[in-house]
C-alpha cells in the first residue's frame, strides 16, 4: 500500500491557533505556543521520548486513517492538510504523521490499519466514517492503541474510540435551554424521516422535558423537496385556521357595502390568509442545505409567524447560504465559536490555493491534542485517562472534552441568522465548570391554550387540495443528505 510519512521540521512559521490542555484551575486555556518560549525541559522533549520503560525514542507516531483516493478523496485529502498545518505548528520534531488511504471502504480501512499497525503507531486519528471506524476497532483494541475518529455516528463510540465531531444531541439541548431560558415555553418540531431524525427528536423532547416545556406538536417529512406541504400544513392546522378565515370574510361581506366597520375588518384580513395561531411558540428544524430552505419557505407560506414562533436549528445551519433565506432570519441555533475556525480555513485557503471543507478543522483539532498530551507529559501517553481529562481543551472550534464512552462534549454559543452574518447573542462557555452551572430558568405562560400534542401526526401520501397557489416549484437538487457518517 502506498504511505506518505511526513517528519516534523521546526518551522518559521507564523502560527495563529493552538490547541491546549487544561491545568488544575478548571478553565480551559487558549495557549499559543510561539508567543511562549520553550522552557530547556520542554526543548529537551522535543528532541527525544522516554517511554515508561524507560526506552528512550526519537519519534511519536500518528497513524491516520483517511480517504485519500475514491468517492470521498477531496475531504479526506482536506483533512490530510489540516493534519499537516497542525503538525507543523506543534514545533515538536518528534511528531511523525503516518497517512493510510482507507479508500472511503469497510474493507480499504482493514487493510489500511494492517500496514498501519506494522509501523506500531502511538494514536490513531481517524478513520472518517463509521462502518471503517467498525472494521478497525478490534484490531485497535487488540494492538492498545486508541482511536480519535471524525464519524457523527454515535454507536461507533467507546472501547477505546473517541469520536472528534460535531454532536448534533448537544446542539439541539443548547438551542433547547437557551430558548427556554428567554421565555419560549411551548415546543414544535418538523423532523425528517430519517435515522437521523429520530435521532434528533428523541434528543428533542428529552431537552424538552429537561427544561420542564411543553412539547406541543410534531410531524415528520420524508427526505424530499416535493413532499413537504401537508407535514407543514399540518403542523400549522392550517386547515383549520383557513376555514375560520373563509367563514369570517363570508360573514363581513354579508354585512354589506354600508357597513363601515366589516370593510375595514375586511381591508385587515386581506394582508393574511388565516385566522389564529399555532399553539406553539417555537419549532425545530434539524435540517440543512437546500432541504432547509424549501422547508423553510413552506413554514413561511403556511403562515407559520416568525414574529410569534422562534425557529431553531441545529449546526446544520452553520451555512453563510442562510444570509439570503429571509424566512429564516432572526432564527436561533447552536455551534462552536467561529472566529478561531474562520481564522484557520482563510489561513488553509491561503496555503493551499482553495477553500476547505468545514470539516477539516476536526483533523487539525485532533492532531493538537495529540502535541498537546506528548507536550505535558515525560512520555508519551495517549491513555483513555489523558485524553478524558474532565478539565477539557480548548481548540480551534473551542472548548470541548471527551467523555468515558468516547463521545465529545462542547462549549457551544447561540447563533442568530442575519442577512449578512452570523450574529453570537449567547457566547461559548471558556470552560466546563461555567457551561455547567446551573441557570434560573424564566417561566412564560404561553399566548394559546390548545391541548398538546405529544404523538407524531400521521402523514398522507399525496398533497391535500389547497386553494392558493405554491410560492415557487420547490422541486430542486437537495444538497446530498448523510446523516451518519
Amino acid at each position: 500500500m502506498k504511505r506518505y510519512f511526513v517528519k516534523i521540521i521546526l518551522f518559521s512559521l507564523f502560527i495563529g491557533l493552538t490547541l491546549s490542555g487544561c491545568g488544575e484551575d478548571k478553565r480551559a486555556v487558549m495557549r499559543d505556543v510561539t508567543a511562549i518560549p520553550p522552557s530547556p525541559t520542554s526543548q529537551k522533549l522535543a528532541d527525544t521520548a522516554v517511554d515508561m520503560d524507560g526506552t528512550v525514542r526519537q519519534e511519536i507516531r500518528l497513524g491516520l486513517l483517511l480517504p485519500l483516493s475514491g468517492p470521498d478523496a477531496v475531504i479526506g485529502k482536506a483533512l490530510f492538510n489540516a493534519a499537516t498545518l497542525a503538525l507543523f505548528d506543534s514545533q515538536d520534531r518528534r511528531l511523525t504523521l503516518l497517512p493510510y488511504d482507507t479508500h472511503g471502504t469497510a474493507d480499504g480501512a482493514t487493510e489500511a490499519m494492517t500496514a498501519l499497525l506494522d509501523q506500531k503507531p502511538d494514536l490513531i486519528i481517524g478513520p472518517l466514517f463509521s462502518h471503517s471506524i467498525t472494521a478497525i476497532k478490534t484490531m485497535a483494541q487488540e494492538a492498545g492503541v486508541n482511536v480519535i475518529g471524525f464519524s457523527s455516528d454515535h454507536t461507533v463510540a467507546g472501547n477505546g474510540v473517541f469520536l472528534m465531531n460535531f454532536r448534533m444531541e448537544e446542539q439541539i439541548a443548547r438551542v433547547i435551554r437557551y430558548a427556554s431560558e428567554n421565555g419560549y415555553a411551548r415546543y414544535a418540531a418538523l423532523i425528517p424521516e430519517t435515522a437521523y431524525g429520530n435521532r434528533a427528536l428523541e434528543v428533542f423532547r428529552q431537552a424538552v422535558t429537561d427544561q420542564d416545556r411543553d412539547l406541543a406538536a410534531v410531524e415528520f417529512y420524508p427526505p424530499d423537496s416535493t413532499k413537504l406541504v401537508n407535514p407543514v400544513k399540518n403542523i400549522a392546522h392550517y386547515k383549520e385556521r383557513r376555514r375560520k378565515y373563509t367563514r369570517e370574510i363570508d360573514f363581513l361581506e354579508k354585512l354589506g357595502e354600508e357597513d363601515d366597520f366589516a370593510q375595514e375588518m375586511l381591508d385587515e384580513l386581506k394582508s393574511v390568509e388565516t385566522i389564529g395561531d399555532v399553539n406553539f411558540d417555537a419549532i425545530l428544524l434539524p435540517e440543512g442545505g437546500a432541504m432547509l430552505t424549501t422547508l423553510a419557505a413552506w413554514v413561511s407560506y403556511y403562515e407559520i409567524d416568525p414574529t410569534k414562533v422562534k425557529i431553531l436549528g441545529t449546526g446544520l445551519w452553520d451555512d453563510e447560504m442562510l444570509f439570503v433565506e429571509p424566512q429564516l432570519h432572526g432564527g436561533w441555533f447552536a455551534a462552536p465559536d467561529h472566529t478561531k475556525s474562520h481564522e484557520l480555513l482563510t489561513r488553509y485557503q491561503d496555503i493551499y490555493g482553495k477553500r476547505s471543507p468545514r470539516l477539516t478543522t476536526l483533523a487539525y483539532d485532533a492532531v493538537a491534542l495529540a502535541a498537546t498530551l506528548v507536550r505535558q507529559e515525560k512520555y508519551p501517553d495517549f491513555s483513555a485517562e489523558q485524553i478524558t481529562n474532565p478539565n477539557g481543551f480548548s481548540g480551534i472550534e473551542g472548548l470541548f472534552r471527551f467523555r468515558k464512552d468516547g463521545l465529545i462534549e462542547r462549549g457551544l454559543a447561540v447563533y442568530e441568522v442575519g442577512a449578512k452574518a452570523f450574529t453570537v447573542i449567547d457566547p461559548a462557555p471558556v470552560s466546563f465548570v461555567e457551561r455547567d452551572k446551573p441557570e434560573i430558568m424564566l417561566i412564560k405562560t404561553p399566548e394559546v391554550g390548545q391541548a398538546d400534542y405529544l404523538e407524531a401526526a400521521s402523514h398522507p401520501s399525496s398533497p391535500a387540495d389547497d386553494d392558493r397557489p405554491f410560492p415557487y416549484n420547490p422541486v430542486q437538487k437537495d444538497a446530498a443528505y448523510s446523516p451518519d457518517q
